[in-house]
């Protein structure tokens, strides 16, 4: 009730104002004695050692740039700069990485091979960090990109040279033997754990053509030839595919090449909310949980993980230096779309991209690396706003190769909205327990999280991210409280505002201690 004095006259205004929205009430079980199943893998993100540019490719009014899968990394040689690039791949805690080059990286003309260009030395860079790290690699030849092994049609189009598929599948096959070889044995490199062979054949306008035409190839021949050469140098390492966006239902008439895999992995991009609109090649949320769930089953009962090998958001924004890859909904998306891959059967998930100009398909790097409008190299790199955070929260708190256990939501108060609280927990190799929820919905949530067949006392400290760190520089993530829970008292009370993350683990970290990456 407002008063308004005019003159000696009193008027009295009555303001009815709508009740505010009680929150609603969440129960989350953890069975925390009953691991489902032990990840494969973990959370990190796409690091390309690509540097050279493509030269066709111009934004508008300035110079050739490298664009997405080009640039973002320093000088080889500047030590600094990679100094302060590992700090923050420590700080994410990335423990599954995806590491990404071309065949002209390596190997430019027909069996005359470059190991020292700075490409190769920016790869250097990124596995000797992962070699220190106990990280696990993704090995990745996103294309051949050379002319000497594309396809007529398309080899004088730098461009289409990134289209074709080899002309020569075994000459194929063979350079990357001895891409493989020198790395494994020549440097060493026991980080290594997995090959692709080409990135997303056979989609739109990236790969693994025959002609300008875009008419496809068969990738099976390929990954059977590259089966073979491995095998025939005692190389064991096992190769992953098909590398297929966007996230396609399971067909499995079109997998012809499960013999030669160890792994499966495929890529996300157009999942929404489901209260989203869908079209454009979109699927909900719930639907992706799906087909993951059926993926994962497929490649687990032939005892071969799936990963989540590449995954973003396109339904905020992208193109040109479009922010909405790396705005606050992206990342709340993607956060939703790692825990509910948790529990689908997913063992690994890389984000696109750790380093990215940002200037040619969106703003997508959680670090920023790159002066998009001066054409240059940052003096000084920084995080990116909202995502750096939001998926930094899970992957700070989640080592690999971790168990999952089970874990069920349930909420009479929630069952009319369209969105989700979603929960997922793991164990790691050494005991420790984290917690992950996102409430995607708009509505605030009281929480009781039961931790049920605790043998005794723990201690779980809370961290989160809510929409008041919406595109703050200023985020530190820092322990919010801790609730200590045993075989006596097993429930965890808490708050959890609308459209926020949340993560509860034994683990204490200040907000400038690097992630937990490794318990081996």
């Amino acid at each position: 009730m407002v008063r308004y004095f005019i003159g000696c006259a009193v008027f009295t205004l009555c303001i009815i104002s709508a009740p505010a929205q009680k929150p609603a009430a969440v129960h989350i079980s953890v069975q925390t004695d009953k691991p489902v199943r032990t990840m494969a893998g973990g959370i990190g993100a796409s690091w390309h050692a690509i540097g050279t540019e493509l030269p066709s490719r111009k934004p508008e009014g300035g110079s050739s740039y490298s664009g997405s899968g080009w640039g973002g990394n320093p000088d080889p040689g500047d030590a600094k700069a990679w100094k302060s690039l590992r700090e923050y791949a420590n700080w994410l805690g990335l423990d599954w990485v995806r590491v990404e080059l071309d065949q002209r990286t390596y190997e430019p003309k027909r069996r005359e091979f470059s190991w020292e260009n700075p490409d190769m030395r920016a790869l250097y860079r990124i596995l000797d960090w992962a070699e220190h790290k106990h990280v696990d690699v993704f090995l990745q030849q996103f294309w051949g990109n050379v002319d000497w092994n594309a396809y007529p049609s398309l080899e004088n189009d730098p461009v289409g040279r990134l289209r074709s598929a080899p002309r020569s599948v075994s000459e194929y096959a063979y350079g990357l033997g001895e891409l493989v070889n020198h790395l494994t044995r020549v440097k060493h490199y026991t980080c290594i754990r997995w090959l692709c062979i080409n990135n997303e054949p056979g989609h739109d306008e990236f790969s693994w053509w025959q002609d300008s035409n875009l008419k496809a190839l068969p990738i099976a021949p390929a990954i059977k030839a590259v089966r073979e050469e491995l095998d025939s140098r005692g190389i064991a390492l096992p190769i992953s595919a098909p590398d297929w966006t966007d996230l396609p239902k399971l067909e499995v008439d079109k997998i012809d090449f499960d013999e030669w895999l160890g792994a499966y992995d495929l890529h996300s991009y157009n999942a929404v909310f489901d209260d989203m609109e869908l079209g454009e090649g979109r699927y909900a949320l719930s639907v992706a949980s799906e087909r993951l769930a059926e993926w994962a089953k497929f490649a687990h009962d032939r005892n071969k993980p799936l990963f989540l090998s590449e995954m973003g958001t396109m339904a905020f924004g992208w193109g040109k230096r479009d922010a909405g890859p790396g705005s606050y909904e992206s990342g709340l998306k993607d956060a939703s779309l790692i825990v509910r891959g948790i529990n689908a059967g997913v063992d690994g998930f890389n984000r696109w991209s750790f380093v990215n100009r940002g200037d040619l398909d969106g703003q997508w790097q959680l670090v920023d690396t790159w002066d998009s409008d001066a054409n240059h190299l940052l003096s000084e790199f920084k995080p990116h706003q909202n995502v750096y955070n939001e998926i930094g929260l899970l992957s700070r708190f989640t080592a690999k190769h971790s168990s999952v256990l089970e874990t069920r939501v349930e909420s009479e108060s929630l069952a009319g909205e369209k969105r989700s609280l979603v929960a997922a927990a793991l164990r790691s190799l050494k005991g420790n327990l984290t917690v992950c929820v996102v409430n995607e919905t708009g509505r605030d949530v009281d929480s009781t999280i039961s931790l049920d067949g605790l043998a005794k006392k723990t201690v779980l400290y809370k961290y989160a991210i809510t929409p008041a760190d919406r595109d703050r520089s200023d985020v530190a993530i820092r322990p919010l409280g801790k609730f200590t829970v045993g075989p006596g008292s097993t429930d965890v009370v808490d708050h959890i505002p609308a459209t926020s993350i949340a993560v509860y683990s034994n683990y204490r970290l200040d907000a400038h201690a690097p992630g937990k990456i490794s318990e081996d």
